[in-house]
């Protein structure tokens, strides 16, 4: 075979896209505000070990994996880095890197529209 027999197929992992959104998600029945990323365009699969995103250095507290596989939505309770890409992993093992703008600088919710009782991490002063 010689090399301009080769065929290179795309790599899928560039249909990958991340939303992110400071969203309100019920913790121990109690609402709790994260910054969520949001995943699609990829195949996420339920596996025993725990599912986790890591945003530069910052690790999500836990990730929901669609039924069907297609979402993986991972929330954070610190703030997340300017980051270029973004590792997708179970347990502590990195299963893919999928090179996926985050910004640091999201949405804020209206703090005055927020449930009583609810557990912000995230105060407004500090963070754009």
């Amino acid at each position: 075979m010689d090399a301009n027999e080769i065929i290179r197929l795309p790599d899928p992992r560039r249909n990958v896209r991340a939303e992110v959104r400071e969203v309100v998600h019920d913790v121990d029945e109690r609402p709790h505000v994260f910054w969520r990323v949001r995943l699609t365009g990829w195949s996420f699969p339920h596996r025993g070990p725990e599912p986790f995103l890591l945003v530069g250095d910052a690790v999500s507290r836990f990730v929901v994996i669609a039924p069907d596989g297609s979402i993986a939505d991972a929330y954070f309770d610190k703030p997340l880095p300017d980051a270029k890409r973004v590792s997708f992993g179970y347990g502590k093992i990195v299963s893919w890197d999928f090179d996926v703008a985050i910004a640091a600088r999201v949405r804020r919710l209206d703090r005055a529209r927020l449930p009583k009782g609810v557990v912000d991490a995230f105060r407004p002063e500090e963070i754009g």
